[in-house]
């Protein structure tokens, strides 16, 4: 419970549903003014709601953990997703573990997802409101733990759920807005991160793809794949980041249309029913939260590869990205994307 509409709302519909509930609230990050906000508001709400509430202190392990992987990747030229790493090795992780020592049968968030058996195996499906679904988010989680789960607001529309809260007569959380970003980082600017934990990144060339110097850059954890503003070259035409190279420390920069890829190759990868990929079957693929489903085909290379057909291009792939995979509204598995081409 982190005090916000979404958490708030799916306590008060468990206990509507005559669940007994305990609430719990994480702290991750550092961020002190952030964690002292969430846990007034969820304590408080809580106490209102007539229900137990605990702390969970895994700042520890968030550091280690998925902060480190943070840093590690931008250092390594790629692009991270902290939730894919968070949430199997930390926040379900200490979920199941608590739910385990103090004897709860379920366990329960706020997210705009589903669950349910395909086979009968386990699996995450889609919520109901296609601007808030957040599957994408949850593909790292295994069978097991996913029969455990319960998601309260999986067939709301996010109006609905603010209506309930205010019916509840909670119209202070109804009006809460989203927590936005990346939730360890203020401000959401994740360079003045880079640089609070002392990461420097040298100077270096921007290039063409011939390996002609175009301009100077200011270091690699300052660019993504796809970016266009702070560039300065001399070139008098449109030119985007392609390619980072940290073992030359260059950057590649190439018009748009050579952005486009119609291969990835995805390493650590999970999926709950392996048998289905041996499957001569098209599958959806989505690598970025706000984009639409691409249809694939998927080859296994090892256990822990994957190749990954794109029928239909995709442009500004990069590497570190989750790569999630979907039949119809079902999560099928995910992985992070080591190459594209």
């Amino acid at each position: 419970m982190s005090g916000g509409t979404d958490s708030s709302v799916a306590a008060m519909l468990l206990l509507e549903n005559e669940y007994d509930v305990t609430g719990i609230t994480f702290l991750f990050s550092e961020l002190t003014e952030n964690n002292d906000i969430n846990i007034h508001e969820s304590q408080q709400l809580c106490k209102d709601l007539g229900i137990e509430h605990r702390i969970a202190d895994v700042r520890k392990p968030f550091e280690e953990l998925v902060v480190q992987y943070f840093i590690n990747e931008y250092i390594a030229g790629k692009t991270p997703f902290p939730c894919a790493v968070c949430n199997p090795n930390i926040k379900f992780k200490f979920l199941e573990r608590f739910a385990k020592e103090n004897n709860c049968r379920y366990i329960s968030t706020g997210h705009y997802a589903r669950t349910g058996q395909f086979n009968g195996i386990n699996f995450i499906f889609t919520g109901v409101d296609s601007d808030k679904d957040q599957s994408f988010f949850l593909w790292g989680l295994k069978s097991e733990l996913i029969g455990k789960l319960i998601f309260p607001l999986g067939n709301l529309q996010k109006n609905e759920v603010r209506n309930i809260a205010a019916q509840k007569g909670f119209s202070k959380i109804s009006e809460r807005k989203d927590s936005l970003g990346i939730c360890f980082i203020e401000g959401n600017n994740y360079r003045k991160f880079l640089v609070s934990k002392r990461i420097h990144a040298d100077p270096g060339n921007f290039v063409n793809e011939n390996g002609e110097i175009l301009g100077s850059h200011v270091g690699i954890t300052n660019y993504t794949i796809g970016q266009r503003k702070g560039l300065i070259t001399n070139a008098n035409v449109p030119l985007f980041v392609s390619e980072i190279r940290p073992d030359t420390n260059e950057i590649v920069l190439s018009s748009f249309d050579k952005l486009y890829r119609n291969k990835l190759i995805v390493t650590n990868i999970l999926f709950n029913d392996f048998d289905e990929i041996h499957q001569d079957k098209i599958f959806t693929v989505k690598i970025r939260y706000r984009l639409q489903n691409t249809p694939c085909k998927l080859q296994i290379i090892s256990e822990n590869m994957l190749d990954v057909e794109l029928l239909e291009p995709l442009a500004m792939i990069a590497k570190g990205q989750t790569a999630v995979f979907f039949d119809g509204e079902r999560v099928v598995g995910g992985g992070f994307i080591e190459s594209s081409m």
